[in-house]
């Protein structure tokens, strides 16, 4: 679940997700030395990613990208948790990071005590992000969100949709007695999962045939795919979602907060790298729909492609560099 996600890994993917998130974590790629005759006087950045693949992978493009307009950048990717990560942020470990709007507002409400509310609603979201950043003891800043979102939903095999005419999560309410769910353990006190699905779509999950799944996980799918269960909660970018074809519920309550990727920066940079960080930031920013990081999930975590060399890739085939 996006609140608290980590990489947590299936067997049938460990080892190739491993691999993967392996690379990416050096100091510079070679791409640095190539920029403007200007370098000198951009500030140097450091780029942070939490422990997981997807923003670790967002935080390489970040750091390509600005490579190539002569930004000096270093990496700390695959930090950890949202908690750790944010303790590096604050701290001056790392200056950038790639986040999730939603999920930010709400752990900066829940453990700052900065007032704000994550609603299904991008352009809000991302006004309370930067309200509550913007009072930091560090003040920082987010920048424009990508249109893509990866956040908590529920998917279905194609066959439980035919057979239940299921396309939206209002459809799932009607039959949710008659299906086995596949939930994390802390679906109970996640805002987007058990008292989210009771508030929004009257679905009690104490009522319902439940069995247990770490959150955005191949075993999570691979339990779906088996018939083990009829329903799923994953993370709206998962991989899997491709591998085996599974029906995506359109989330027609609102259940989820908008969970779009922004870049958050400390105002320092932000002021310092002025309009040439914050257009290269933004132009990527504005080709990450959800269908893109779907694929670059793929890549990297299923055909083991190398954080650098799926980005590099990525930037290259959107014009970016």
């Amino acid at each position: 679940m996006r609140i608290a996600r980590r990489l947590a890994l299936g067997a049938s993917l460990l080892a190739l997700v491993l691999s993967a998130c392996t690379t990416g974590g050096g100091s510079q790629s070679p791409s640095g030395s190539a920029g403007t005759s200007g370098a000198a006087d951009l500030p140097e950045i450091t780029v942070g990613s939490a422990g997981f693949y997807e923003s670790a992978l967002v935080a390489e493009i970040y750091a390509q990208a600005l490579e190539a307009e002569g930004f000096t950048v270093e990496r700390q990717l695959e930090i950890g948790a949202r908690d750790v990560q944010f303790a590096a942020f604050t701290s001056g470990e790392i200056n950038l990071m790639p986040e999730y709007i939603g999920s930010l507002v709400r752990f900066l409400a829940e453990n700052e005590d900065l007032e704000g509310e994550a609603t299904a609603d991008t352009a809000e979201t991302l006004a309370a992000l930067q309200a509550q950043l913007a009072q930091l003891d560090t003040p920082a800043t987010a920048l424009d969100a990508s249109p893509g979102t990866d956040a908590d939903g529920f998917v279905v095999r194609q066959e439980t949709a035919d057979e239940f005419s299921l396309t939206t999560m209002s459809d799932l309410a009607e039959v949710a007695d008659q299906l086995t769910w596949g939930l994390p353990a802390e679906c109970g006190d996640n805002p987007s999962c058990g008292p989210g699905l009771d508030e929004v779509y009257g679905i009690d999950i104490s009522t319902l045939d439940v069995n247990n799944y770490e959150a955005c996980t191949p075993a999570m799918a691979e339990a779906l795919n088996g018939d083990e269960i009829d329903v799923a909660e994953v993370c709206t970018t998962q991989p899997d979602i491709e591998r085996f074809n599974f029906v995506l519920l359109e989330d027609d309550g609102g259940l989820a907060p908008a969970q779009n990727i922004a870049p958050v920066l400390t105002q320092e940079l932000a002021d310092a790298g002025g309009a040439t960080l914050a257009d290269t930031l933004n132009a990527v920013s504005e080709l990450l729909t959800t269908e893109e990081l779907t694929r670059l999930g793929v890549e990297v975590a299923v055909n083991q492609t190398a954080f650098e060399d799926a980005a590099a890739q990525w930037l290259e085939d959107k014009g970016l560099v």
